[in-house]
């Protein structure tokens, strides 16, 4: 079975088939239909390979990780690219990096690959240099959860700021006088957009009337150079049980992290919410079950936006919105309450 015979069945040329079952423009949607189900009745199936070098794509884009791929938000953004891709015949091709050594590796090899037709780097920052070669390259590159749009071609950005200042005005409304925000370690090379998160605390504290004195910054260190989660919350418990006038709310970086504070603030006689409240973010699978006040953001959507991007910029589209900002919401759950009454 060949192109021609299908072409015959459908009453066109050869290269009309071959532009409507590459999924070309320029092919009419009624002849596209007509195509398609000829194509159907004769049970063809068009090699990719053969639509790869007819139309010097390769009809792969390349997903890049710094971290394990079935973490909670990096096998989310899988699921969300794959969405956006897949009906589009694209396939996804992960690649992780665990370390600046192979991270630089592939960024020298990359001006000269030509295994994807587009970039998708997800979640950490890249130093000046490489989001300067980024910007020489002939495929599309997109940002995915990036800390900067600058070197993108596009990007999907979240809203970290405002979800901060959400957080923070609630525990402001809720009679919180001193607050706190727990950062947490990794062991991993690279700066990931959620240490964007402190700041964004920091910023929104001191806008909403909080004084440098009414604010403790505390970032867990991994020790010995590994990431142990249970060293890391024993030093932030220390830290917090040490201070004269104790927070009664904090703000964590991830709520896998919150949930392991509050987990030790209980074993130590602190009441959650009663003597302090906690706020995660993220809303990941273990927050509900915990019960977590948290920041919800949702990275399958962010994912298929980046998707929906790459396709756009393949095809020569010409984008609305290139760099877009992508809100949060606060999802009130068991762990926030008011301040304790003799702190007020």
């Amino acid at each position: 079975m060949t192109i021609h015979d299908v072409a015959i069945e459908a009453g066109v040329s050869d290269s009309t088939v071959s532009r409507a079952l590459r999924g070309l423009n320029r092919v009419d949607p009624g002849t596209r239909t007509r195509v398609e189900e000829a194509a159907q009745r004769l049970h063809f199936t068009f090699s990719r390979s053969a639509s790869s070098l007819a139309s010097g794509r390769t009809m792969r884009v390349t997903m890049l990780f710094a971290g394990p791929v079935n973490s909670w938000f990096n096998a989310s953004v899988m699921q969300g690219a794959y969405e956006a891709l897949a009906p589009a015949g694209y396939d996804i091709v992960p690649l992780i990096t665990p370390d600046q050594q192979s991270q630089d590796r592939y960024f020298e090899l990359l001006p000269g690959n030509r295994n994807a037709d587009a970039l998708i780097v997800t979640s950490f920052d890249l130093d000046k240099e490489k989001l300067e070669l980024l910007e020489g390259l002939t495929i599309p590159t997109i940002g995915l959860d990036s800390r900067t749009h600058d070197g993108y071609d596009a990007s999907v950005r979240l809203d970290e700021r405002q979800a901060m200042k959400e957080a923070v005005q609630l525990l402001r409304s809720l009679g919180h006088r001193r607050l706190a925000y727990v950062g947490q370690p990794s062991d991993l090379e690279f700066a990931f957009s959620v240490k964007l998160r402190s700041k964004s605390f920091l910023d929104s504290s001191k806008e909403c009337g909080y004084g440098s004195q009414d604010i403790l910054m505390l970032e867990a260190e991994a020790q010995q150079g590994e990431y142990s989660i249970d060293a890391a919350v024993s030093s932030v418990l220390a830290d917090l049980l040490a201070q004269v006038q104790r927070p009664t709310a904090v703000c964590v970086e991830t709520d896998d992290f919150a949930v392991a504070l509050i987990a030790r603030l209980r074993k130590f006689g602190i009441r959650v919410p009663e003597d302090m409240t906690v706020i995660g973010f993220d809303d990941s699978r273990i927050a509900p079950v915990a019960d977590l006040t948290t920041i919800h953001q949702d990275p399958v959507h962010m994912a298929r936006m980046a998707g929906k991007q790459a396709i756009q910029l393949m095809n020569h589209l010409r984008m609305e919105q290139p760099h877009a900002l992508v809100g949060t919401r606060l999802i009130l759950r068991g762990t926030s309450g008011p301040a304790p009454q003799s702190t007020q």
